[in-house]
């Protein structure tokens, strides 16, 4: 059925139809109509941002903690440019996530008009996996359509869509199209069994998963299957918190030369490999010794075998692909590994007090004492994230999140905001350094706004202490990362927020309780010595 819109009505019809019910935006002349149209339906949240970059990072956020898609809508031009960062760094994550960019009025290209790029659409190619330009209001719809199905679909990432002004104001007949249901692929029978055949025969098999097991939702068979081989498992930190970190069989997210991952994988006659294309960061530089009998399931066929010779490969869903495996497996006998189980907790155990920061340490304990079992945590790229990925255990999937292979600083603020947007019940809260903090610290604006009460717990050493320390280390000197901060206690004040200085971990874990009754953001900055973190 038709009816006649707006492409910016059609627009909003269709994000309705998709089950979005997160805007994010700042208004400008080139998004009015879209804006506009939002108004007809209640049931869709309206964000205001103070930046591009955070809102992008909201929605991030918002879809690495639950899976779903909270939509951006920008201003053509530096709204565009604005969202750059936000976007490649989901595309390296493969962040499923979508962004409404409106475009100059058809006709206007290179003529000088105000907020004209060089080439926008190209722009936006090289930070997402899929975009498009619509031309008439008829095209907006399925442009939608396939911009949320393309955002899903094989290895998740961001897609785009791009609106001429002209086509916002334009009337057409559209149709809008329901939601379809999502397909999972299932991976080839043959290959299956093959797989089978090769776990059941291993007598020290192990399991490696990545953010890909998390998006395919498959952490109860996958727990399944780890039991019933009594196989061992480690995750990439993109995966964190798949597998409880309390469990007797997980070795943990991070691993190092003769720690019990390392350990683990020397011995190991086979590794299943679930939803990782086993990238730098997943890899150690690729310096992680994966053995030659190697099985990997993946939904992006372009992925398995791309960086390891691998034995099996098993292209389809994860949750489908480790159901097959089960029932391939169905009657296996029962194998002790109770003398593995005392190796990994002894492991554990001797890695911890080999590598335990005594600083980092003690502060993340504190947060851990008060941090709910399903809160959600966020990092920066800074020392204070390497202390939260090695301290800080999770339980739950989607529970740490952190940008990976993008290494953005900005992104922890607006990603614990995102998270607390999709989840308002649950506790958000950012982990960061104080040379990230004022990257993305306007953010707080927009949660004081919304009543978003996520936590920003700020490490103040003084410098950019991660480049710091490198730059000594290479050359005996260092320029440009020593900094001069605000109070930052006074700066979340002034916003509207609450705020505290937390001078020990025993002061942080009281501010974070505190914090959790609020209905606002609360900063609590912890000041330490200069270089600390």
């Amino acid at each position: 059925m038709t009816e006649t819109m707006t492409g910016a009505q059609a627009a909003v019809a269709q994000l309705a139809a998709e089950g979005v019910e997160v805007i994010l935006g700042i208004p400008g002349i080139h998004t009015l109509h879209l804006c506009d149209a939002v108004l007809d339906y209640p049931q869709i949240r309206f964000v205001t941002g103070r930046h591009e970059q955070g809102s992008v990072f909201m929605a991030n956020g918002y879809a690495r903690a639950s899976g779903r898609i909270a939509v951006p809508i920008v201003i053509t031009g530096p709204g565009v440019t604005n969202s750059l960062t936000a976007l490649a760094d989901a595309y390296a994550d493969s962040v499923p996530m979508v962004l409404i960019a409106a475009k100059l009025e058809q006709g206007l290209a290179g003529k000088g008009a105000f907020h004209e790029l060089k080439d926008q659409t190209q722009l936006l190619a090289s930070v997402t996996k899929w975009n498009r330009r619509v031309e008439r209001a008829e095209e907006v719809p399925e442009a939608i359509r396939q911009a949320f199905a393309q955002a899903y679909a094989g290895r998740p990432g961001p897609a785009a869509v791009e609106i001429p002004l002209d086509v916002q104001a334009g009337r057409g007949e559209v149709e809008i199209y329901p939601r379809p249901l999502p397909e999972r692929q299932k991976a080839d029978p043959s290959a299956v069994v093959e797989a089978a055949r090769r776990l059941r025969e291993a007598s020290r098999p192990l399991v490696f998963a990545g953010g890909g097991a998390v998006a395919a939702g498959c952490r109860a068979e996958l727990m399944e299957l780890m039991e019933r081989l009594q196989a061992p498992s480690f995750t990439t930190v993109l995966a964190k918190g798949l597998i409880p970190e309390d469990h007797e069989l997980h070795l943990g997210s991070t691993w190092s030369k003769g720690g019990p991952i390392q350990e683990m994988i020397e011995s190991a006659d086979v590794v299943l490999v679930v939803g990782s294309s086993l990238d730098e960061a997943g890899t150690g530089l690729w310096t992680l010794d994966l053995p030659e009998n190697l099985i990997q399931i993946d939904m992006a066929p372009q992925v398995i075998g791309r960086n390891y010779p691998v034995a099996v490969s098993l292209v389809g869903d994860a949750k489908v692909v480790l159901a097959q495996l089960l029932e391939e497996l169905e009657g296996i006998g029962e194998v002790d590994r109770g003398a593995l189980i005392d190796r990994i907790a002894r492991s554990r155990t001797r890695e911890f007090e080999e590598t335990k920061d005594e600083i980092g340490w003690a502060y993340m304990e504190a947060m851990q004492e008060v941090l709910p079992r399903d809160a959600f945590v966020t990092n920066d790229a800074s020392g204070a994230n390497g202390w939260a990925v090695r301290y800080l255990d999770r339980y739950l999937p989607r529970t740490m999140n952190i940008t990976s292979n993008m290494g953005a600083l900005g992104y922890a603020i607006p990603g614990a905001i995102g998270a607390k947007l999709a989840y308002p019940e649950r506790q958000a809260v950012a982990v960061i350094g104080d040379g990230g903090f004022l990257f993305t610290a306007h953010c707080l604006a927009t949660a004081v706004q919304h009543r978003l009460n996520a936590v920003v717990v700020v490490f103040d050493d003084g410098c950019y202490s991660t480049v710091k320390s490198r730059q000594i280390r290479d050359f005996g000197r260092s320029i440009g990362v020593d900094l001069q901060n605000p109070d930052f206690v006074r700066l979340a004040e002034a916003y509207g927020a609450g705020a505290g200085r937390a001078k020990s971990p025993e002061e942080l874990s009281s501010l974070l309780t505190a914090a959790w009754a609020r209905d606002v953001p609360t900063v609590i900055e912890v000041p330490l010595r200069k270089g600390e973190c």
